[in-house]
């Protein structure tokens, strides 16, 4: 539920540009005009020129100290472009909701620059590097055939460059870095990942990629993908239908409990792409091959934690989706750990439990324990051949059956 807002009334956040109230909308001209006092960084102040300009260093905190006890009503806080997409708007609507919020955008600097570069809008993925993990803008970038992205000085366009190419993105994908946006000082250059426009670069500026082809989720991938121990990583056919089963949305937490080599928490991760996955591992060896895959695979919103699944579950996020890699002594109270976690969610979108077990009394275990919770559950035995040469021909080679177990959850 949302927190309070200091203030009384609704607050009008009114997206500008560089070039101040006439880069407003007419509603938002309108709020500024009766506004009696005008919150924002002093850059847009400069351009805004209002009676009573009040200084704000952009910190969501901050600003509810200069507003608290206020009547909102009387108050414009000014942002840039669309207050909506990344910026104060969002947070401020995340924290207080529509009731003490109100946002009006002006025309974002993304939709800016994807005009500018001559990129359509439809379907391009909006991205910001901006006070955000870098990995997780090339990541985007990576996945798509026309992606924004939104800079800052310490996440420029040569940063972001080196990112992508470290993602996996072809050095001859198109690329436009789009400065000072709808100013007078407009500029706008081309080049290719490989070849980008040479700096200085400003700090207001985007960067727009288009390429022929953007890459597919990447599931499934080979066990030798992988580093692992043993042969403990999920086999392939089985991740496929395990995250599958997972079901993760964009914005999902994952757990992935007792992770060995996290091929799961991974995969799992590439989408739930916006969220976040925790895979657990007690043994350190297992921990640090699955760092090093992590690492490897670039995946950024994947956190491994080297603890007994049993006690790292209580200082984690709820989750929206649980895998558990095995069975073993520890399988019944997982389990219902999971499903009590599972249960808290503030959503009428049900929990996914899913678990690969070996032996079917961990099955008939699991089954017991998700029967008595009330859960929605199926069981199936893969059981998979993969095709090999012998003697010049192909042969068949049986891979050990793998049950999985896989449930869903509905609130409490």
């Amino acid at each position: 539920m949302p927190e309070p807002a200091p203030w009384d009334g609704r607050l009008a956040v009114v997206g500008v540009g560089l070039e101040g109230a006439a880069s407003a909308s007419p509603r938002g001209r309108r709020l500024l005009a009766a506004a009696e006092r005008v919150v924002g960084a002093r850059r847009h102040l400069d351009a805004i020129a209002p009676a009573e300009a009040v200084p704000w260093d952009g910190r969501v905190d901050s600003l509810a100290a200069l507003l608290a006890g206020r009547d909102a009503r009387r108050t414009a806080l000014l942002a840039s472009g669309d207050p909506n997409l990344f910026g104060i708007g969002a947070a401020l609507l995340a924290r207080h909701g529509p009731e003490a919020v109100d946002v009006e955008p002006a025309v974002s600097s993304l939709a800016l620059a994807l005009a500018r570069a001559g990129v359509p809008a439809a379907g391009a993925s909006l991205l910001s590097a901006h006070a955000r993990p870098l990995a997780a803008a090339a990541a985007g970038v990576a996945a798509a055939r026309r992606a924004a992205v939104l800079c800052d000085p310490g996440h420029g366009p040569a940063e972001l460059v080196g990112a992508l190419l470290a993602a996996g993105v072809e050095a001859g994908a198109r690329l436009t870095v789009a400065e000072r946006l709808g100013g007078p000082r407009e500029r706008v250059r081309s080049g290719t990942v490989g070849d980008p426009p040479p700096p200085p670069y400003d700090a207001l500026t985007v960067v727009v990629v288009e390429r022929p082809a953007g890459r597919g989720p990447g599931l499934a991938l080979d066990e030798a993908a992988y580093e692992h121990d043993a042969g403990m990583v999920t086999k392939a056919e089985v991740r496929a239908v395990s995250v599958a089963a997972l079901d993760p949305a964009a914005e999902d937490v994952v757990w992935d409990l007792g992770c060995a080599s996290a091929s799961v928490a991974i995969e799992a991760g590439r989408l739930a792409a916006a969220g976040a996955v925790y895979a657990v591992e007690r043994r350190p060896d297992r921990a640090r091959q699955a760092r090093a895959n992590v690492a490897r695979h670039g995946a950024w919103n994947v956190e491994v934690i080297e603890a007994e699944a049993g006690e790292a579950m209580a200082g984690l996020p709820d989750p929206d989706a649980v895998f558990l890699g095995g069975g073993g002594a520890g399988l019944a109270g997982l389990a219902d750990a999971s499903l009590d976690r599972l249960r808290a969610r503030r959503t009428a979108v049900p929990g996914r439990l899913v678990a690969c077990l070996a032996t079917l009394e961990s099955v008939l275990e699991l089954t017991d324990r998700l029967r008595r919770g009330g859960a929605d559950w199926r069981v199936c035995q893969l059981q998979v051949a993969r095709g090999r040469e012998l003697g010049g021909r192909l042969a068949w080679e049986a891979q050990n059956p793998v049950h999985v177990v896989a449930a869903r959850v509905a609130r409490a």
